[in-house]
């Protein structure tokens, strides 16, 4: 009798507990009133894509209304990572169609998956998971400002648009489309559906573990990484040692797709011939299908691979090479994935970390410090370029190219992508005016050097509007991706 009562007590005080630890908060009434107006009037906005361009991309959607817009993201959950959806919700600055000034509008903005989101399921017309954003489905934490947005619960959604990090094109299986088995490439007419805008050009870098010292790389060392020819670091510099380990992205990336482009002409040899095929996760001994997690232990002499589902997962994929731990990724289907670096206790982590390389666009500039674990790197030479937080801008130190804003703008450094606004045909009326109204903001160069993550990487594609600074003098013959960047000026 006295343990029963005992075991209701103690269920009662759990329960307590529970509840004041996912006690629902109050959104603020401004804002409740802001997302159930736009909710009711139909004007939400969905747009899905390239993970690489998130910061740079939202922060010009949040232009595009007055006053301080509603910033809201997705609950964590075993499929979904923080800020695997986000959305910006406000009163517009401008026109768009017949949505007047001051209207409510909700923009959705998914990078879950990459780039292949941003293109096939525009083009088919498929519905995708998307972020549910109800004042009733937005009370789980948060208080609606960047830095501490609403967290929202998922529903799914068509896209109305979507952004990739290359032209749609560029997105041929099996290597550049998204799932556990690789979707079919979008078929001509299929992407006669879209209407395909390069909106501006970003720079890409090649991120290292601060465990792998100031070693000479030039394209040809980091294609035969990441093609896996090459499998410990004593093969790429003598000074070094141990096997290395690749934080890349998923197929159907963006990221992923420019790594493949630039350092294995993938696809743009149509005949096979002169292609390097990415080094792939199932032939890395870290990999375990069946239990869907990557177990990494030093020493087998061989390279060791990890995909993740974001930009963001990538960053984390290096900070955890050399501090050891776990963390939560999703596989090329989105089912969760768990990567287990290991710990010195347990003896699968190495004296100093295990020694990594990634794929990340240079929009995460900020985050290369010199003081972090791990810095990007120059081609050609041995050297870093990292963000100084005191001046607001980023340092070069040693030799070689490096992503700066002025070598990326004349062509120097030329590892890039042309982030491309991919609109479909079915996308009409006041969407397709909103949507329109982003394209101009996103084609601008004094907006692009306005955005703290965009100004120091991207520029405006040259032959449009815009001249001069912030303006790129290298483009592709005739818009291609696949052919070679020629100065225009």
């Amino acid at each position: 009798m006295k343990l029963n009562k005992l075991s209701a007590l103690c269920a009662l005080a759990c329960a307590a507990i529970t509840g004041q630890a996912f006690a629902a908060i109050t959104m603020d009434p401004a804002h409740k009133a802001i997302i159930d107006d736009a909710n009711a009037n139909g004007r939400v906005v969905y747009i899905s894509g390239a993970s690489a361009v998130q910061k740079g991309f939202t922060a010009i959607v949040a232009g595009m209304f007055s006053g301080t817009p509603v910033r809201l993201n997705n609950v964590v959950t075993a499929t979904a990572a923080a800020n695997d959806y986000q959305a910006v919700a406000g009163k517009l600055a401008a026109t768009a169609g017949t949505w007047a000034t001051g209207a409510n509008v909700i923009v959705i903005y998914r990078v879950k998956g990459g780039s292949a989101y941003g293109v096939d399921p525009v083009a088919r017309n498929t519905a995708i998971e998307s972020l549910k954003v109800t004042s009733a489905d937005c009370l789980t934490s948060g208080a609606g400002t960047a830095a501490s947005p609403y967290a929202c619960t998922q529903d799914t959604r068509t896209p109305d648009a979507g952004v990739s990090d290359v032209a749609p094109a560029l997105f041929q299986s099996p290597i550049n489309t998204e799932g556990e088995v690789a979707a079919p490439a979008l078929t001509g007419t299929e992407l006669a559906l879209l209407t395909s805008t390069p909106i501006y050009g970003i720079a890409f870098g090649v991120p290292v573990t601060k465990n792998v010292g100031l070693v000479n790389l030039n394209k040809a060392a980091v294609s035969a990484i990441m093609t896996g020819n090459v499998g410990t670091w004593d093969q790429v510099d003598s000074s070094q040692s141990g096997d290395i380990l690749i934080c890349r992205r998923t197929p159907g990336s963006g990221s992923q797709a420019v790594t493949n482009l630039y350092f294995g002409n993938y696809p743009c040899d149509t005949t096979g011939a002169a292609l390097n095929t990415p080094v792939d996760r199932d032939s890395s001994t870290a990999w375990d299908n069946p239990s869907n997690t990557y177990t990494v232990t030093p020493g087998t002499g061989s390279i060791v691979v990890i995909e993740n589902a974001t930009s963001g997962d990538v960053r984390t994929c290096l900070v955890k090479a050399v501090t050891g731990g776990t963390y939560t990724t999703s596989d090329r289907s989105g089912a969760a994935v768990t990567v287990d670096m290991g710990t010195t206790a347990n003896g699968r982590l190495p004296t100093g970390g295990h020694k990594a390389i990634g794929v990340l666009s240079a929009d995460s500039l900020s985050k290369s410090l010199s003081t972090g674990n791990w810095q990007f790197r120059s081609l050609d030479g041995a050297g870093t370029i990292t963000w100084d937080n005191t001046a607001g801008a980023p340092v070069t130190t040693g030799t070689g190219k490096f992503p700066t804003l002025a070598s990326y703008l004349d062509g120097t450094w030329d590892m890039q992508g042309w982030v491309s606004f991919n609109q479909p045909q079915r996308t009409v009326g006041n969407t397709a005016a909103f949507l329109g109204n982003f394209v101009a903001k996103a084609q601008d160069p004094a907006v692009l050097a306005s955005v703290s993550d965009l100004k120091n990487v991207t520029g405006a594609i040259p032959g449009g509007a815009y001249t001069g600074a912030q303006v790129l003098r290298a483009a592709y013959s005739l818009g291609n991706q696949c052919a070679p960047l020629n100065r225009n000026n």
